[in-house]
């Protein structure tokens, strides 16, 4: 059945595929059920059966580690141009292309049903929607939008602290899935949340200068405001360099590399560096390799 670079679609199922997620099975299946081949936009609307996030996050999934996967083990064609996918391995027999399917389905159900075995509930799709709409499809703690990172949908006070389904929230027991336990986080700030760390961060909590607070109280108001533990504040600068990125990429505005440099310096600070000795370790790589001033664009071997 194998020939040249092509993969035998049951064997590579049932024998090679090495899953993290649902997503290649679900293509291969996708793509035989479709004459072999789908673009990434068929693909995505396929991911979005069961979850109402919108179409260019799964988009985004497709493109990432599936495509590079299937494209490694010969799976898979894809064309630049049309954004398409081709199943190499799809002019075979009709019974062959079922049982690939049989297989796919059957990847999927042990996937889905291993996760549930492992305490990972999913969330009721119409609560996730309200979710979504409601964060306007963005991070709830560094802002990012769904077509930039993956968003999460993610338990304030973690699922491993309920008691018979239920956790103290805000001094009431409520459900640990209801609405009330839930918000919206990028992959990247979900994974830098602690499985202990149970910080509501629908109340708008970010991290701010060292003197908005006082500037907040001469304007007459109280601000709620608590100091974070060195650990803390580490995970939160490095949310806050990816922020303060984004923000200078939009515009390439100065003020935005200075907010930059300014997060930076703190992180060197809980590094164990002063601002000036991570200075003079600039200014000592500058001196023995040099700046960026030039322009020099190198396209040899690696350095």
């Amino acid at each position: 059945m194998t020939k040249n670079n092509e993969t035998d679609l049951l064997e590579f199922v049932n024998n090679r595929m090495s899953m993290s997620a649902i997503y290649q099975p679900l293509i291969i299946r996708e793509l035989i059920e479709h004459g072999g081949e789908c673009t990434i936009r068929d693909l995505a609307k396929a991911f979005a059966k069961h979850d109402l996030s919108t179409v260019e996050y799964y988009e985004n999934i497709v493109k990432r580690y599936p495509k590079q996967t299937l494209l490694k083990h010969g799976v898979i064609e894809y064309d630049k141009t049309l954004k398409s996918f081709r199943l190499k391995n799809y002019s075979v027999s009709k019974q062959y292309r079922e049982s690939v399917i049989e297989a796919c389905e059957a990847a999927m159900s042990e996937w889905i049903e291993k996760q549930n075995r492992e305490g990972d509930p999913s969330v009721d799709s119409s609560i996730r929607y309200i979710l979504l709409k409601e964060s306007g499809g963005r991070c709830q703690l560094c802002g990012i939008t769904s077509s930039l990172s993956p968003l999460e949908i993610d338990h304030i006070v973690p699922q491993s602290l309920a008691q018979k389904g239920k956790v103290r929230k805000d001094e009431i027991w409520i459900d640990v899935h209801s609405k009330e336990n839930l918000q919206v986080l990028c992959a990247s700030c979900n994974r830098g949340k602690r499985a202990g760390d149970n910080t509501d961060f629908k109340k708008s909590n970010k991290l701010v200068r060292d003197k908005i607070p006082d500037i907040i109280r001469k304007e007459g108001r109280d601000p709620d405001i608590s100091e974070l533990s060195p650990k803390q504040h580490l995970n939160a600068l490095y949310e806050k360099l990816s922020e303060e990125y984004r923000e200078f990429l939009d515009e390439y505005d100065l003020e935005e590399l200075a907010d930059m440099t300014e997060v930076i310096v703190s992180i060197a600070r809980l590094k164990g560096k002063s601002e000036s000795e991570f200075f003079d370790l600039m200014y000592k790589k500058r001196e023995k390799a040099g700046s960026f001033n030039k322009g020099y664009f190198y396209k040899g071997d690696k350095i």
